[in-house]
């Protein structure tokens, strides 16, 4: 399937979780932090799909790229959380060759505009594997299966600590430098 029927696909698909709550969301004041943050005029806004814990939104700007939004159906979602999940993000990033989506803005409380805990991303190409996996011959689900594994072995390699805990980024560098708090740590 060609990237502009797969576009128009997820935006002409209806949700099956209709009937289950969504946020309460102004998609104007979505657009309008967009636009601020990322220095161009959002034009064109569109759910992608919800889950339990977050709402993802497909951001169209009229100049540039385009952007995910990913904001958080728990309002009490802790800051902490999204603190890390950032970091991490950018250790991977900044310590790997694997892609991970750059982090434009981010607010994990509900002291911004949307008053929703957000973070604000750029959106990879690609296609959800589970759509196209029964339709991959045998070689290319090998060569899919290839890709996973050197990205497993990327990380485990790369991205290894003495400890268990969560990353998270330094605040007053002004390089990014990260520091893990440890959750758990491994006795020899």
């Amino acid at each position: 399937m060609d990237n502009e029927n797969n576009e128009n696909e997820i935006f002409s698909s209806s949700s099956s979780d209709d009937d289950e709550s969504t946020l309460d969301l102004d998609i104007n004041v979505l657009r309008q932090l967009a636009s601020n943050r990322l220095n161009r005029h959002c034009v064109n806004t569109w759910r992608l799909t919800r889950g339990l814990y977050n709402e993802i939104y497909l951001l169209q700007f009229d100049d540039g790229p385009d952007c995910i939004a990913r904001l958080s159906r728990q309002l009490t979602h802790p800051e902490e959380k999204f603190a890390s999940e950032v970091a991490t993000m950018k250790y991977v990033a900044q310590n790997t060759s694997i892609k991970v989506p750059e982090v434009y803005d981010w607010d994990g409380t509900v002291h911004n505009p949307l008053k929703i805990p957000y973070i604000l991303m750029e959106r990879l190409p690609g296609q959800h594997l589970y759509r196209v996996w029964d339709e991959l011959t045998i070689e290319e689900k090998k060569c899919v299966l290839s890709q996973i594994i050197d990205t497993l072995l990327e990380l485990w390699t790369k991205c290894q600590f003495e400890e268990i805990g969560c990353l998270y980024m330094d605040s007053v560098s002004t390089v990014t430098a990260f520091s893990l708090v440890v959750l758990y740590k491994a006795h020899n």
